[in-house]
């Protein structure tokens, strides 16, 4: 794993918030997420995605450098993250580069057409998601909805799989299926192949696409064997969990300059209300809860990349960076609201993409509740 120096994160920072200031402008993402786009990527943003993709290399930075990428670890995956963040950007970077890029390249040996499929990947060309944890967002093998069958020398799945981030505009679906010898494990569905259905969801943040898929009888090429695979999704899990913390961080950051510059310039009673003592603990708890967030995100990505003799402890740093920083963003996000008075209530104004991104990332993966219950149970096995 190749780490990356000071300048370079921030280069990578510059390049990424470039292009998102060039093609992810506030208006540009609510035609995309919530009004009609021809392309037909119902809160997916192509056109962005492929500059990411093609002239930043957003989607191969954790790729070796044979598959075309740069061999870089979770703190780099983590420098995009936030600049996709600070813009709500419709893309699917957690989901498809992160979670399901990752996975494809652990178990690439058992797929036969890998490399054609990861270079895809990281170029753009090609989607992927991942259905792994169930209706309750933590992995436990209890929660798998799917079942597997071997017949002929193939495998087929059936089953019906809700919630799936970025389910609705992928191409390759990953997904966690149970055999016939009771034992889950992980296989590769193309989505467009004959017995799978996809279905749309509703949500709350147009930015985040999910879909509930129906299996019935799709084909599927079996990636991890029948050997247990506890610790491989969790392995990947704790990757997307920092990654999408630190999602959280940039978007937590923006939520602060907003407050902040709307204070400064709205006035009320002849001074601008920055001058008042509420909405400057508004503002300060803002920052003293980003600081927390940038801290509890920070210490995940390096233990995942093992830079601090952390390593044995990406578990529960994971965990606890997707419980601060959602509950961080989540209470930046109602502070502005309350900050922007009114006028944060109505669609025309920023306010609500941060709180809808907020919200949905609060249960994403499993809720800051969950995150803590876990973690406060590995401390009781160590």
């Amino acid at each position: 794993m190749t780490a990356l120096a000071d300048d370079e994160r921030q280069e990578l920072a510059l390049s990424v918030r470039g292009a998102c200031e060039r093609m992810a402008s506030e208006e540009r993402v609510r035609v995309v997420a919530y009004g009609e786009f021809t392309d037909g990527g119902a809160g997916f943003d192509s056109a962005l995605w492929d500059a990411l993709c093609n002239q930043v290399g957003a989607a191969a930075i954790a790729l070796p450098e044979h598959l075309g990428g740069a061999g870089y670890g979770a703190s780099a995956l983590g420098v995009v993250a936030h600049e996709l963040g600070r813009a709500v950007a419709p893309v699917p970077f957690v989901s498809s580069a992160v979670l399901a890029t990752g996975l494809l390249l652990e178990l690439a040996e058992h797929d036969p057409d890998s490399d054609k499929r990861l270079v895809g990947l990281a170029e753009g060309r090609r989607i992927a998601a991942a259905a792994l944890t169930g209706d309750g967002g933590l992995w436990h093998r209890n929660t798998v909805t799917l079942n597997a069958t071997r017949a002929a020398e193939e495998w087929r799945i059936d089953g019906t799989a809700r919630h799936v981030l970025g389910g609705s505009v992928a191409d390759d679906l990953v997904v966690v299926a149970n055999t016939e010898n009771g034992e889950p494990a992980v296989f590769l569905v193309g989505s467009a192949d004959e017995g799978v259905a996809r279905e749309a969801e509703r949500v709350l943040d147009g930015t985040r696409p999910m879909a509930t898929l129906a299996l019935r009888g799709a084909r599927a090429v079996l990636l991890s064997g029948t050997a247990p695979i506890d610790d491989l999704i969790q392995r990947h899990l704790n990757m997307a969990l920092a990654v999408l913390s630190a999602e959280q961080v940039g978007a937590c950051e923006r939520v602060l300059e907003i407050a902040t510059d709307y204070a400064k310039t709205r006035e009320q009673f002849g001074r601008p209300i920055g001058s008042f003592q509420a909405v400057k603990h508004k503002c300060a708890d803002i920052l003293v809860d980003l600081e927390w967030a940038r801290s509890a995100s920070q210490a995940a990505l390096q233990a995942l990349d093992g830079t601090d003799n952390a390593a044995g402890e990406a578990d529960w740093r994971a965990g606890m960076a997707k419980a601060v920083c959602s509950e961080a963003l989540r209470n930046a996000a109602h502070a502005n609201v309350q900050i922007h008075g009114g006028i944060g209530f109505t669609w025309e104004d920023s306010a609500h993409l941060y709180l809808r991104r907020a919200r949905t990332d609060e249960v994403l993966f499993g809720s800051p509740a969950q995150h803590w219950d876990r973690l406060a149970s590995l401390i009781k096995l160590v």
